[in-house]
C-alpha cells in the first residue's frame, strides 16, 4: 500500500473514531438527562435541563428541595458533582453550624487551630461544628441522629448544615432515577431524623409516580 493511501486510511479511521466518541457522548447526555425527568417525575418534582446543567426542584415534607449539577475547580465547566439544598426550617436548630471537615481544616488542626468538640470522637473527626451550644451538643449525641448523620457524612463529599439550610454534594453526575434516589436518600433520612429528634411528627410526603 502506498504512503499516500495509508495516508488517507489513518484520517478515515480518525474520522470514525472521533464521530464514535461524539456519538457516545450524545448518547450519555440524551440517558442522563432523561433519567433525571423520570426521576422528577416519579416524586412529583419539576426538572429543568440545559446542553450540561440538569436540575431538578420540588418539596419534601413541605420544605423547598433542589438537586443539581455543578462543575468543581477541577472540571473545567463540565458537570462533576450532584448537589442537593434543602431548607430545613425549624426542623433544626438555628444556631446549628455544622460541615464535614476539608483537608484545609484537618491541616490547620495541626498548627492548634481546632473547631468546637461534642466529647464523640466520630463525629468531632468528621465534623467542624461552630457555636455549639448545650442544646445543639445534646441533640448531636443523641443515637437516633447520630446514626444517620455519620451515614450521611460517609456518604457525601460534602455536608453541611448552615442557617437552617442544608447541602450535600455527591460525586459524579447520576445517569438512573435509581441512583439519583440513592444519592439523596442519606439526606432526607438525614432531615426526618433531625426533625424527629426536636419532638416533631413528620410531615407526610406525597409523591406522584410516572409509568417509565
Amino acid at each position: 500500500m502506498s504512503s499516500e493511501h495509508s495516508s488517507y486510511l489513518m484520517l478515515a479511521l480518525a474520522g470514525v473514531f472521533i464521530g464514535a466518541l461524539y456519538y457516545l457522548e450524545a448518547r450519555y447526555k440524551r440517558r442522563r438527562r432523561q433519567a433525571w425527568r423520570i426521576f422528577a417525575t416519579r416524586q412529583g418534582w419539576t426538572s429543568s435541563q440545559s446542553d450540561e446543567d440538569l436540575e431538578v426542584q420540588g418539596l419534601y415534607r413541605g420544605r423547598p428541595l433542589s438537586l443539581r449539577t455543578e462543575a468543581t475547580t477541577m472540571s473545567k465547566g463540565q458537570p462533576a458533582i450532584t448537589v442537593l439544598r434543602m431548607e430545613l426550617g425549624d426542623a433544626a436548630p438555628s444556631e446549628l453550624m455544622m460541615e464535614t471537615k476539608s483537608l484545609r481544616d484537618r491541616f490547620r488542626g495541626l498548627f492548634g487551630k481546632v473547631d468546637e468538640k461534642v466529647g464523640d470522637v466520630e463525629l468531632d473527626t468528621a465534623l467542624s461544628l461552630h457555636n455549639l451550644s448545650p442544646r445543639t451538643r445534646e441533640l448531636l449525641l443523641m443515637p437516633s441522629l447520630r446514626e444517620p448523620l455519620m451515614h450521611a457524612c460517609r456518604h457525601y463529599r460534602r455536608l453541611s448544615i448552615l442557617a437552617g439550610t442544608m447541602e450535600a454534594a455527591g460525586e459524579g453526575v447520576p445517569t438512573s432515577p435509581e441512583k439519583l434516589e440513592a444519592l439523596i436518600a442519606p439526606a432526607l433520612a438525614l432531615a426526618d431524623a433531625l426533625h424527629l429528634s426536636t419532638g416533631q411528627a413528620l410531615p407526610p410526603h406525597s409523591r406522584r409516580r410516572a409509568q417509565s
